[in-house]
Protein backbone atom coordinates (compact mmCIF):
# COMPACT_ATOMS: atom_id res chain seq x y z
CA UNK A 1 0.00 0.00 0.00
CA UNK A 2 2.92 2.23 0.87
CA UNK A 3 4.65 1.74 -2.40
CA UNK A 4 1.39 2.63 -4.71
CA UNK A 5 1.61 6.23 -3.11
CA UNK A 6 5.07 6.96 -3.80
CA UNK A 7 4.61 6.28 -7.66
CA UNK A 8 1.87 8.35 -7.75
CA UNK A 9 3.54 11.56 -6.29
CA UNK A 10 6.38 11.15 -8.82
CA UNK A 11 3.71 11.23 -11.91
CA UNK A 12 2.53 14.27 -10.53
CA UNK A 13 5.85 16.63 -10.52
CA UNK A 14 6.71 15.39 -13.70
CA UNK A 15 3.37 17.32 -15.11
CA UNK A 16 4.21 20.13 -13.52
CA UNK A 17 7.74 20.01 -14.92
CA UNK A 18 6.45 19.38 -18.42
CA UNK A 19 3.75 22.31 -18.10
CA UNK A 20 6.67 25.05 -17.14
CA UNK A 21 8.77 24.24 -20.01
CA UNK A 22 5.84 24.49 -22.71
CA UNK A 23 4.96 28.08 -21.14
CA UNK A 24 8.50 29.60 -21.57
CA UNK A 25 8.68 29.08 -25.32
CA UNK A 26 6.39 31.58 -26.94
CA UNK A 27 8.03 34.47 -28.17
CA UNK A 28 6.46 38.31 -27.76
CA UNK A 29 5.40 39.56 -31.29
CA UNK A 30 5.74 43.41 -32.22
CA UNK A 31 3.18 45.37 -34.26
CA UNK A 32 4.75 48.27 -36.49
CA UNK A 33 2.18 51.35 -37.36
CA UNK A 34 4.24 53.63 -39.63
CA UNK A 35 3.35 56.73 -41.69
CA UNK A 36 3.45 60.52 -42.37
CA UNK A 37 1.81 63.28 -40.82
CA UNK A 38 1.77 67.28 -42.81
CA UNK A 39 0.31 70.28 -43.06
CA UNK A 40 -0.72 72.81 -45.77
CA UNK A 41 -0.82 76.37 -45.11
CA UNK A 42 -4.67 77.68 -46.09
CA UNK A 43 -5.79 81.56 -46.74
CA UNK A 44 -8.90 81.04 -44.78
CA UNK A 45 -6.79 80.81 -41.80
CA UNK A 46 -5.49 84.62 -42.11
CA UNK A 47 -8.13 87.26 -42.78
CA UNK A 48 -7.79 90.87 -41.52
CA UNK A 49 -10.55 93.09 -42.86
CA UNK A 50 -12.26 96.48 -41.68
CA UNK A 51 -14.65 96.27 -38.86
CA UNK A 52 -17.39 99.37 -37.47
CA UNK A 53 -18.26 102.41 -39.26
CA UNK A 54 -15.65 104.75 -40.25
CA UNK A 55 -15.07 108.50 -37.91
CA UNK A 56 -14.64 111.22 -40.21
CA UNK A 57 -13.49 114.63 -38.45
CA UNK A 58 -16.34 116.90 -39.96
CA UNK A 59 -18.56 115.45 -42.29
CA UNK A 60 -19.33 118.46 -44.06
CA UNK A 61 -16.30 117.95 -46.37
CA UNK A 62 -15.61 114.48 -46.03
CA UNK A 63 -17.64 111.09 -45.88
CA UNK A 64 -15.87 107.48 -46.04
CA UNK A 65 -17.64 103.73 -45.59
CA UNK A 66 -17.20 100.04 -45.52
CA UNK A 67 -17.83 98.19 -49.14
CA UNK A 68 -17.63 94.85 -47.67
CA UNK A 69 -14.15 93.41 -45.65
CA UNK A 70 -11.58 94.57 -47.86
CA UNK A 71 -12.49 97.70 -49.58
CA UNK A 72 -13.70 101.03 -47.92
CA UNK A 73 -14.44 104.62 -49.60
CA UNK A 74 -13.78 107.95 -48.65
CA UNK A 75 -14.73 110.99 -50.45
CA UNK A 76 -13.15 114.96 -49.97
CA UNK A 77 -15.51 117.61 -51.22
CA UNK A 78 -15.59 120.94 -50.96
CA UNK A 79 -12.71 122.72 -49.30
CA UNK A 80 -11.57 125.97 -50.90
CA UNK A 81 -8.41 127.26 -49.55
CA UNK A 82 -4.82 126.24 -48.26
CA UNK A 83 -4.52 124.25 -45.20
CA UNK A 84 -7.89 122.89 -45.29
CA UNK A 85 -7.43 119.71 -43.53
CA UNK A 86 -10.04 116.42 -43.30
CA UNK A 87 -10.09 112.96 -42.38
CA UNK A 88 -11.34 109.97 -41.84
CA UNK A 89 -10.17 106.95 -39.32
CA UNK A 90 -11.28 103.46 -39.98
CA UNK A 91 -10.91 100.36 -38.01
CA UNK A 92 -9.00 97.13 -38.81
CA UNK A 93 -8.93 93.70 -37.18
CA UNK A 94 -7.13 90.46 -37.50
CA UNK A 95 -9.69 87.42 -37.10
CA UNK A 96 -7.48 84.93 -37.48
CA UNK A 97 -7.70 82.36 -35.06
CA UNK A 98 -4.13 81.84 -34.06
CA UNK A 99 -1.86 83.94 -37.09
CA UNK A 100 -0.38 87.47 -36.51
CA UNK A 101 -0.22 89.67 -39.01
CA UNK A 102 2.35 92.52 -40.23
CA UNK A 103 0.38 95.85 -41.62
CA UNK A 104 2.41 98.40 -43.89
CA UNK A 105 0.57 101.29 -45.83
CA UNK A 106 1.37 103.26 -48.97
CA UNK A 107 -0.86 106.01 -50.60
CA UNK A 108 -1.75 107.16 -54.43
CA UNK A 109 -2.54 110.79 -54.68
CA UNK A 110 -3.10 111.80 -58.88
CA UNK A 111 -3.17 115.53 -58.01
CA UNK A 112 0.52 116.42 -55.65
CA UNK A 113 -0.42 119.96 -56.98
CA UNK A 114 -3.54 120.93 -54.08
CA UNK A 115 -3.60 117.87 -52.16
CA UNK A 116 -1.29 116.05 -50.04
CA UNK A 117 -2.50 112.67 -48.60
CA UNK A 118 -0.99 111.00 -45.67
CA UNK A 119 -2.22 107.33 -43.81
CA UNK A 120 -1.05 106.51 -40.34
CA UNK A 121 -1.31 103.35 -38.38
CA UNK A 122 -2.19 103.43 -35.23
CA UNK A 123 0.15 99.61 -35.10
CA UNK A 124 1.80 98.15 -37.35
CA UNK A 125 1.80 94.48 -35.58
CA UNK A 126 -1.47 92.47 -34.55
CA UNK A 127 -1.97 89.69 -33.01
CA UNK A 128 -4.93 87.26 -33.47
CA UNK A 129 -7.96 89.26 -32.65
CA UNK A 130 -6.20 92.53 -32.23
CA UNK A 131 -7.69 95.76 -33.86
CA UNK A 132 -6.17 99.17 -34.52
CA UNK A 133 -6.45 102.30 -36.54
CA UNK A 134 -5.82 103.81 -39.83
CA UNK A 135 -5.89 107.53 -40.39
CA UNK A 136 -6.26 108.73 -43.77
CA UNK A 137 -5.86 112.60 -43.73
CA UNK A 138 -6.15 115.13 -47.00
CA UNK A 139 -4.86 118.80 -46.90
CA UNK A 140 -5.98 120.98 -49.50
CA UNK A 141 -1.98 122.88 -49.84
CA UNK A 142 -3.00 125.34 -52.94
CA UNK A 143 -5.72 127.23 -53.13
CA UNK A 144 -7.48 126.93 -56.36
CA UNK A 145 -8.41 129.98 -58.35
CA UNK A 146 -9.77 128.92 -62.06
CA UNK A 147 -12.75 126.14 -61.85
CA UNK A 148 -12.66 123.25 -59.58
CA UNK A 149 -9.46 120.89 -59.30
CA UNK A 150 -9.41 117.01 -58.58
CA UNK A 151 -7.22 114.13 -57.38
CA UNK A 152 -7.95 110.60 -57.57
CA UNK A 153 -6.55 109.28 -54.01
CA UNK A 154 -5.75 105.83 -52.57
CA UNK A 155 -4.72 103.77 -49.94
CA UNK A 156 -3.30 100.30 -49.90
CA UNK A 157 -3.56 98.45 -46.86
CA UNK A 158 -1.67 95.36 -46.72
CA UNK A 159 -1.44 92.52 -44.25
CA UNK A 160 1.37 90.23 -44.11
CA UNK A 161 1.34 86.62 -41.99
CA UNK A 162 3.63 86.06 -39.48
CA UNK A 163 3.90 83.48 -36.70
CA UNK A 164 2.75 84.72 -33.30
CA UNK A 165 5.69 85.58 -31.54
CA UNK A 166 7.77 86.97 -34.23
CA UNK A 167 5.55 90.30 -35.19
CA UNK A 168 7.20 93.14 -36.57
CA UNK A 169 9.92 90.88 -38.71
CA UNK A 170 8.04 91.51 -42.13
CA UNK A 171 10.11 93.42 -44.62
CA UNK A 172 8.72 96.42 -45.70
CA UNK A 173 6.77 97.19 -42.48
CA UNK A 174 5.35 101.49 -42.74
CA UNK A 175 3.64 103.04 -40.54
CA UNK A 176 3.29 105.84 -42.47
CA UNK A 177 2.20 107.04 -46.00
CA UNK A 178 5.50 108.88 -46.83
CA UNK A 179 7.52 105.92 -47.54
CA UNK A 180 6.17 104.12 -50.63
CA UNK A 181 5.79 100.25 -50.39
CA UNK A 182 8.92 98.17 -51.42
CA UNK A 183 9.57 97.51 -55.27
CA UNK A 184 7.67 93.78 -55.31
CA UNK A 185 8.12 92.22 -58.60
CA UNK A 186 4.52 90.51 -59.51
CA UNK A 187 2.44 90.01 -62.26
CA UNK A 188 -0.82 91.87 -63.11
CA UNK A 189 -2.58 88.22 -61.85
CA UNK A 190 -2.46 90.41 -58.54
CA UNK A 191 -4.64 92.72 -59.81
CA UNK A 192 -8.60 93.31 -58.28
CA UNK A 193 -11.28 95.55 -59.25
CA UNK A 194 -10.48 96.73 -56.44
CA UNK A 195 -7.16 98.40 -58.00
CA UNK A 196 -9.55 99.53 -60.86
CA UNK A 197 -8.71 104.00 -61.17
CA UNK A 198 -4.73 103.09 -60.35
CA UNK A 199 -1.84 104.17 -62.37
CA UNK A 200 -0.59 101.56 -65.21
CA UNK A 201 2.64 102.31 -67.10
CA UNK A 202 2.62 100.88 -70.31
CA UNK A 203 6.22 102.56 -71.07
CA UNK A 204 4.12 104.85 -73.72
CA UNK A 205 4.01 108.69 -73.56
CA UNK A 206 0.97 109.08 -75.38
CA UNK A 207 -0.44 112.27 -73.74
CA UNK A 208 3.15 113.90 -73.46
CA UNK A 209 3.44 114.25 -70.08
CA UNK A 210 6.85 114.67 -68.00
CA UNK A 211 7.16 110.79 -67.36
CA UNK A 212 5.01 107.78 -68.71
CA UNK A 213 3.43 107.00 -65.25
CA UNK A 214 0.20 108.99 -65.66
CA UNK A 215 -0.62 107.70 -69.03
CA UNK A 216 -2.95 105.25 -68.27
CA UNK A 217 -5.39 103.89 -65.50
CA UNK A 218 -6.84 100.35 -64.82
CA UNK A 219 -10.33 100.18 -65.92
CA UNK A 220 -11.29 96.80 -65.52
CA UNK A 221 -10.30 93.15 -64.74
CA UNK A 222 -12.54 90.34 -66.62
CA UNK A 223 -11.08 87.16 -65.85
CA UNK A 224 -7.42 86.50 -67.44
CA UNK A 225 -7.38 90.14 -68.62
CA UNK A 226 -6.81 93.60 -67.43
CA UNK A 227 -7.84 96.39 -69.47
CA UNK A 228 -6.40 99.92 -69.08
CA UNK A 229 -7.90 103.31 -70.26
CA UNK A 230 -5.86 106.25 -71.43
CA UNK A 231 -6.28 109.07 -68.71
CA UNK A 232 -7.33 111.59 -70.44
CA UNK A 233 -8.59 112.18 -74.45
CA UNK A 234 -5.66 111.01 -76.59
CA UNK A 235 -4.28 114.10 -78.89
CA UNK A 236 -4.46 113.07 -82.43
CA UNK A 237 -1.06 113.89 -82.98
CA UNK A 238 -0.29 110.35 -82.11
CA UNK A 239 -1.31 109.43 -85.33
CA UNK A 240 -3.57 106.43 -84.47
CA UNK A 241 -7.18 107.82 -85.16
CA UNK A 242 -5.52 108.54 -88.56
CA UNK A 243 -4.50 105.09 -88.90
CA UNK A 244 -8.06 104.49 -88.50
CA UNK A 245 -9.47 106.51 -90.84
CA UNK A 246 -11.66 108.66 -88.28
CA UNK A 247 -12.27 112.26 -89.13
CA UNK A 248 -10.35 114.32 -86.89
CA UNK A 249 -9.51 117.88 -86.03
CA UNK A 250 -7.06 118.75 -83.23
CA UNK A 251 -7.80 116.80 -80.41
CA UNK A 252 -11.79 116.04 -81.34
CA UNK A 253 -12.90 113.43 -83.94
CA UNK A 254 -15.79 115.32 -85.99
CA UNK A 255 -18.88 114.81 -88.09
CA UNK A 256 -19.04 113.71 -91.87
CA UNK A 257 -18.68 110.03 -91.10
CA UNK A 258 -20.42 108.24 -94.88
CA UNK A 259 -22.08 105.81 -91.92
CA UNK A 260 -22.00 104.93 -88.03
CA UNK A 261 -20.59 101.46 -89.10
CA UNK A 262 -17.68 103.48 -90.28
CA UNK A 263 -17.03 105.00 -86.97
CA UNK A 264 -17.34 101.83 -85.44
CA UNK A 265 -14.92 99.93 -87.77
CA UNK A 266 -12.43 102.59 -86.90
CA UNK A 267 -12.87 102.48 -83.35
CA UNK A 268 -12.32 99.08 -82.87
CA UNK A 269 -9.76 98.64 -85.57
CA UNK A 270 -7.34 96.88 -83.91
CA UNK A 271 -4.53 97.15 -86.24
CA UNK A 272 -4.22 100.42 -86.90
CA UNK A 273 -4.27 100.92 -82.77
CA UNK A 274 -2.23 98.07 -81.48
CA UNK A 275 0.93 100.88 -81.64
CA UNK A 276 -0.99 101.87 -78.16
CA UNK A 277 0.05 98.38 -76.93
CA UNK A 278 3.78 98.94 -77.25
CA UNK A 279 4.92 95.78 -78.00
CA UNK A 280 3.95 94.30 -74.85
CA UNK A 281 3.68 90.51 -75.60
CA UNK A 282 -0.04 89.52 -75.64
CA UNK A 283 -1.44 93.43 -75.53
CA UNK A 284 -4.45 94.18 -78.09
CA UNK A 285 -5.64 97.79 -78.38
CA UNK A 286 -8.81 99.55 -79.66
CA UNK A 287 -9.46 103.59 -80.33
CA UNK A 288 -12.62 103.16 -76.85
CA UNK A 289 -13.97 101.11 -75.04
CA UNK A 290 -17.62 99.40 -74.94
CA UNK A 291 -20.57 100.66 -73.22
CA UNK A 292 -20.74 97.72 -71.26
CA UNK A 293 -16.70 97.61 -70.36
CA UNK A 294 -16.96 101.57 -68.92
CA UNK A 295 -20.69 100.24 -67.06
CA UNK A 296 -19.07 97.50 -65.05
CA UNK A 297 -16.15 99.00 -64.94
CA UNK A 298 -17.95 101.74 -62.18
CA UNK A 299 -20.42 99.10 -60.88
CA UNK A 300 -17.08 97.28 -59.77
CA UNK A 301 -15.56 100.62 -58.51
CA UNK A 302 -18.41 102.02 -56.62
CA UNK A 303 -20.59 98.90 -55.41
CA UNK A 304 -23.40 100.54 -57.71
CA UNK A 305 -26.17 98.96 -60.20
CA UNK A 306 -25.98 101.67 -63.01
CA UNK A 307 -27.96 99.66 -66.15
CA UNK A 308 -28.63 100.91 -69.33
CA UNK A 309 -31.41 99.46 -71.71
CA UNK A 310 -30.81 99.37 -75.86
CA UNK A 311 -34.39 100.05 -76.43
CA UNK A 312 -35.23 102.49 -73.75
CA UNK A 313 -34.56 106.23 -74.67
CA UNK A 314 -33.21 106.55 -70.73
CA UNK A 315 -29.28 107.08 -70.30
CA UNK A 316 -27.54 106.15 -67.64
CA UNK A 317 -25.56 108.93 -65.41
CA UNK A 318 -22.25 108.63 -63.49
CA UNK A 319 -22.54 110.18 -60.41
CA UNK A 320 -20.29 113.11 -59.42
CA UNK A 321 -20.59 112.39 -55.93
CA UNK A 322 -19.49 108.91 -56.44
CA UNK A 323 -15.29 107.74 -56.16
CA UNK A 324 -13.69 107.79 -58.74
CA UNK A 325 -15.70 110.20 -61.19
CA UNK A 326 -12.28 111.18 -63.36
CA UNK A 327 -11.59 107.84 -64.19
CA UNK A 328 -14.99 108.13 -66.43
CA UNK A 329 -15.00 111.69 -67.15
CA UNK A 330 -12.27 114.20 -68.17
CA UNK A 331 -12.74 118.20 -68.76
CA UNK A 332 -12.09 118.48 -72.47
CA UNK A 333 -13.43 118.02 -75.49
CA UNK A 334 -17.10 117.66 -74.42
CA UNK A 335 -17.41 113.71 -74.89
CA UNK A 336 -15.53 110.67 -75.99
CA UNK A 337 -17.15 107.67 -78.31
CA UNK A 338 -18.05 104.14 -76.80
CA UNK A 339 -17.00 101.13 -79.15
CA UNK A 340 -20.82 100.48 -79.29
CA UNK A 341 -23.65 101.17 -81.05
CA UNK A 342 -27.42 102.08 -80.29
CA UNK A 343 -29.68 99.55 -81.96
CA UNK A 344 -32.52 101.91 -81.22
CA UNK A 345 -31.63 103.90 -83.72
CA UNK A 346 -29.38 102.91 -86.77
CA UNK A 347 -27.11 106.60 -86.67
CA UNK A 348 -27.08 106.46 -82.77
CA UNK A 349 -24.06 105.39 -81.42
CA UNK A 350 -23.03 105.56 -77.75
CA UNK A 351 -20.97 108.04 -75.76
CA UNK A 352 -20.33 109.86 -72.28
CA UNK A 353 -20.38 112.85 -71.93
CA UNK A 354 -18.96 115.46 -69.20
CA UNK A 355 -22.06 115.83 -66.96
CA UNK A 356 -21.80 112.19 -66.27
CA UNK A 357 -24.30 111.01 -69.04
CA UNK A 358 -23.91 108.30 -71.02
CA UNK A 359 -25.97 108.68 -74.20
CA UNK A 360 -26.37 107.53 -77.87
CA UNK A 361 -25.88 110.24 -80.27
CA UNK A 362 -26.17 110.53 -84.32
CA UNK A 363 -22.42 110.32 -85.98
CA UNK A 364 -22.86 113.31 -87.70
CA UNK A 365 -25.17 115.08 -85.10
CA UNK A 366 -23.64 118.15 -83.15
CA UNK A 367 -22.73 116.57 -80.16
CA UNK A 368 -20.13 114.64 -82.33
CA UNK A 369 -17.96 117.78 -83.11
CA UNK A 370 -17.04 118.14 -79.64
CA UNK A 371 -16.01 114.20 -79.20
CA UNK A 372 -12.87 112.64 -78.56
CA UNK A 373 -11.06 108.83 -77.91
CA UNK A 374 -10.10 107.26 -75.05
CA UNK A 375 -8.14 104.03 -76.10
CA UNK A 376 -8.21 101.09 -74.39
CA UNK A 377 -5.30 98.50 -73.85
CA UNK A 378 -5.65 94.81 -72.91
CA UNK A 379 -3.46 92.79 -71.06
CA UNK A 380 -2.83 89.14 -70.36
CA UNK A 381 -2.90 88.40 -66.54
CA UNK A 382 0.35 86.95 -66.91
CA UNK A 383 2.22 89.97 -67.72
CA UNK A 384 5.18 90.51 -65.63
CA UNK A 385 5.00 93.72 -63.69
CA UNK A 386 6.43 95.38 -60.67
CA UNK A 387 3.42 97.52 -57.95
CA UNK A 388 5.26 100.41 -56.05
CA UNK A 389 3.87 103.45 -54.63
CA UNK A 390 -0.01 102.32 -56.25
CA UNK A 391 1.75 102.49 -59.97
CA UNK A 392 1.62 99.00 -61.51
CA UNK A 393 4.89 98.96 -64.22
CA UNK A 394 4.91 96.80 -66.82
CA UNK A 395 8.11 94.87 -67.67
CA UNK A 396 8.69 93.75 -71.18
Amino acid sequence: MKKTNKIIITVIIVAMLLLGIGYAAIQNITLNIEGTATADPSQSNFSVKFTGTPKVSDSTYVTAGITDDINATISVNGLTQKGQTVNAEYTVQNVSTDISADLSVATTNSNTEYFTLKSELAKTSLTAGEATTVKVTVELTKTPIAGSVNSTIGVRLTAMPVEPGKEGTSEGINGSSQTPETNNKTTLAEVTNANIGEYIDLGNNILGTESTTDDWRILYKDEDKIYAISADFLPNSTGCAENAELITEGTHIVNGYESRDKLINGLTHSTAWNVLANGIAGATATGAPTLELVINSYNAKNNTDLAYDNDSASYPRYEYMTGDYDLYMTNEPGCYWLASSYDKHEAYIWSVHSGGLIMAVGYSDTYAISAGVRPVVVLPSDTSCSYVDGVWTIEK
